[in-house]
């Protein structure tokens, strides 16, 4: 079997077809996890309760296991900050909202079920145990197409090219999906239904007892906050929520985007309507950067794992957000078992584990610029809204 894609999504279903005794390559052309993944807040998303109530089931039953088995440490401070439009919250227990949030909010908050992860500490221990079945190298083309035989790869320093013979191709290389599958098979409507939306995350740090670890999803300010704690201190993440919005095809792989500073004011905004403490906070820093999620249609907590159209051999396997990669991985193993039989002793990979090492969160890769929150303020514009593309 071939994956292509190293994010986290390539790396769960390497994972399950290897513990079902397949012979499995993955092939990553860059640092492991170094694009949407690490782009990411480190959350166990699982819809806030707003869409498919499998996905709650599908956490506690498989994902939430799976990290267990791991020795991945989970959080669950986590509150939700409900709308009347959403009447499935309202099933949620009270809570209370720690000291210096708007006591605006204290009335309503409820206790959200969902769990946040260090991001970078499950790359790395996914990528230990399976750094000798993934190629750090660039998918040069295929050979054959109905089925594909085998997908031809340039190992990253090596002058000779490989091919890694497959009975199946799982494409999950995240913002590379889309102009990937176009190439094997065209457009179709898998393809098209693929959307690739604009996202700011706004990072705030500060020492433990300056900031409260709290998570909330703010949905009045379409706002959500996971909040990390490490030795250093606390670190929040904060997103700016949009559902829908514009859609771009030529995305980078690293999903990397450009930075609309009227995005970051309008975060700014909501921040301070949430948690009026920021301007009192001792030592508070800020940095941010704009990356691309990807959606299947319109709306979040869609997700699609299924052999593409014109091809025999080739499944797709994508979103990587909300708990979708644990999803698809079980998917994934069932469409691969209905191709193709497990068996053999996996033989070593040529450049197998070379060169291969896990990315940077991005708050920690050179150009993250952090600035005194007073001086962050002062750089944002005062009014307007976000016009990407």
């Amino acid at each position: 079997m071939a994956i292509i894609g190293g994010g986290v999504q390539g790396l769960v279903i390497l994972d399950a077809l290897i513990g079902a005794g397949y012979s499995c390559a993955l092939v990553t052309e860059g640092d492991v996890g170094a694009g949407q993944t690490l782009h990411s807040h480190g959350l166990l998303n699982t819809g806030f309760g707003m869409s498919d109530p499998a996905l709650p089931r599908a956490a506690v039953e498989i994902v939430y296991p799976f990290f267990r088995d791991r020795g991945i440490e989970l959080s669950d401070a986590w509150i939700v900050l409900p709308m009347p439009e959403f009447p499935a919250l309202t099933t949620l227990p009270p809570t209370n909202l720690p000291v210096g949030f708007s006591p605006a909010f204290s009335e309503t908050a409820l206790q959200l079920p969902a769990r946040s992860f260090n991001k970078l500490r499950m790359m790395e221990t996914l990528t230990r145990d399976l750094q000798d079945r993934i190629i750090r190298g660039s998918v040069l083309g295929f050979r054959g197409r109905q089925p594909v035989e085998a997908v031809q790869v340039q190992p990253a320093g090596s002058s000779t090219a490989i091919e890694v013979q497959s009975r199946v191709v799982v494409v999950a290389a995240g913002c590379g999906s889309k102009r990937l599958l176009r190439e094997l098979v065209g457009v179709t409507s898998q393809t098209e239904m693929i959307k690739h939306r604009l996202v700011h995350m706004v990072c705030l740090r500060a020492q433990a007892r300056a900031l409260p670890a709290t998570s909330v999803v703010a949905l009045p300010l379409a706002l959500l906050v996971a909040a990390h704690q490490d030795s250093e201190g606390v670190t929040w993440y904060v997103t700016p929520m949009e559902m829908g919005g514009p859609s771009f095809d030529d995305v980078p792989n690293d999903a990397a985007a450009d930075v609309y500073p009227e995005m970051l004011a309008r975060a700014c905004s909501a921040l301070l309507a949430l948690y009026p403490a920021l301007a009192d906070t001792d030592g508070l820093v800020v940095g941010q950067y704009a990356g691309y999620r990807q959606d299947i249609g319109d709306m979040p907590a869609q997700r699609m794992c299924e052999v593409v159209e014109g091809s025999v051999n080739v499944i797709a396997a994508l979103p990587s957000g909300l708990v979708a990669p644990w999803l698809n991985a079980t998917d994934a193993l069932g469409l691969v078992r209905g191709l193709a039989e497990p068996g053999g002793t996996p033989t070593p990979l040529p450049a197998g584990g070379h060169g291969v090492r896990v990315g940077r969160a991005v708050e920690d890769r050179p150009g993250f610029v952090w600035t005194p929150w007073d001086e962050w303020v002062q750089s944002l514009p005062q009014t307007g809204s976000p016009t990407p593309g």
